[in-house]
């Protein structure tokens, strides 16, 4: 069913960009707001409970915060199918890291956001849906710089499309944009919001190094430098290693020649 949701969507996918491209919002300023603790307002999700957005950050790991609106035709459909299939691939959610579906839109009633929970599978505690008050959505997403415009006459909204990695104590680690996050950006970004908080170990941290976040592809790209560098100077170490076990172990071993 998801699939045909997405297939059915795909022919819009032109006449959404060139909304955006026209629309006047802007894009977070990231300079200024990266590192930036977000609001702690109160939510209220799927199942009626209230609850405020810094108690899910109190199992100590990164959240995922997304912002939608439930009614969108096109656009959040998209990116929350783009988290899923993310998410999938991964395997991870709820072990390293939660996702927040926030929704701005202050009509949105609970059956609003117990259809759009259902719809994408979310169980509604590692993943959920969630809005809030007309006061705190704005405060939430004036702490995001998150900005939007609202069509009086279609009655819909003129959003970026981005997912924002807060890590554990509620501060902006990074920006990802697009219709669908890649599972290696979702990696990466909440492998660095983790480390505030509990390091990572030298594995993850070797691994994080080979990476480095493209302000204008707004992805990660590998970091070359630092492979070619590290590999020239493992295979030093390499050749080092080689000859010096050979000159101690192989040359005081040879056979003396005897003498006629």
């Amino acid at each position: 069913m998801r699939k045909t949701i997405l297939e059915k969507l795909l022919p819009w996918l032109p006449l959404l960009f060139g909304l955006c491209s026209i629309s006047a919002f802007e894009m977070p300023e990231e300079k200024r707001f990266l590192g930036r603790k977000v609001a702690d307002i109160e939510l209220r999700d799927a199942k009626g409970r209230h609850y405020t957005l810094y108690s899910l950050l109190e199992a100590g790991r990164p959240v995922v915060l997304s912002p939608v609106y439930t009614r969108c035709p096109m656009a959040c459909s998209l990116i929350s199918g783009g988290l899923r299939k993310a998410v999938d691939a991964l395997g991870t959610l709820g072990q390293d890291f939660t996702i927040v579906t926030f929704s701005f839109d202050s009509t949105d009633v609970q059956k609003d956001l117990e259809g759009f929970e259902d719809r994408w599978d979310m169980d509604g505690e590692t993943w959920r849906t969630t809005t809030a008050t007309g006061a705190d959505i704005a405060g939430l997403l004036s702490s995001i710089d998150y900005h939007y415009e609202y069509d009086s006459v279609t009655t819909e909204y003129l959003h970026p499309n981005i997912v924002i990695v807060l890590t554990p104590s509620g501060r902006i680690s990074r920006y990802l944009y697009g219709l669908e996050p890649r599972a290696k950006d979702l990696r990466l970004a909440v492998m660095e919001a983790a480390k505030e908080q509990s390091g990572v170990g030298f594995v993850q941290g070797f691994y994080l190094k080979c990476f480095y976040f493209d302000p204008a592809t707004k992805q990660y790209q590998l970091e070359w430098r630092f492979i070619i560098s590290t590999s020239a100077g493992l295979l030093i170490l390499t050749l080092m290693g080689y000859f010096l076990f050979k000159y101690f172990f192989f040359e005081d071993s040879a056979p003396t020649p005897e003498k006629v």
